[in-house]
């Protein structure tokens, strides 16, 4: 099962990190793996690179978008699909300043949903494995 973080960065960062997204992963990693001593510190260079999440809009989205799904749940701000034909086990946590992924799948199906979003940065700390969630042109 992987665990994906995923963060709405602001412009500044994006545009500075959008062609070299390693510098903005080593950072998140960096708050994420903080020691206890320094957590204000963390905290603060966390509220400098992110911004908070539309928390109810994306909610709603995804409910509207999956209420007819029958592999799909939701309750309060967590949604998830058990899909055993395609074998996707995936539930997603929205939170206020980030979103938290876990899934079974190596590409969930809400990634799809969430690039709608502008900004998204997704981390999985574990597996070392960090992208820019974007638009696909077709």
């Amino acid at each position: 099962m992987r665990t994906f973080y995923i963060f709405k960065i602001n412009n500044e960062f994006a545009t500075l990190t959008k062609n070299c997204p390693y510098n903005l992963f080593k950072s998140m990693e960096q708050i994420y793996y903080a020691d206890k001593n320094d957590v204000s510190t963390a905290y603060n260079i966390y509220e400098q690179i992110i911004l908070p999440l539309n928390k109810m809009k994306i909610n709603l989205d995804l409910f509207s978008q999956y209420k007819e799904d029958d592999h799909y749940t939701k309750f309060r701000d967590t949604h998830m699909i058990n899909n055993f034909y395609n074998d996707e086990q995936t539930k997603l946590i929205v939170n206020s300043s980030y979103m938290v992924l876990k899934s079974t799948k190596s590409s969930p199906t809400f990634l799809d949903d969430l690039r709608e979003l502008e900004n998204l940065f997704v981390c999985d700390f574990e597996n070392k494995d960090y992208f820019w969630l974007e638009k696909i042109l077709v």
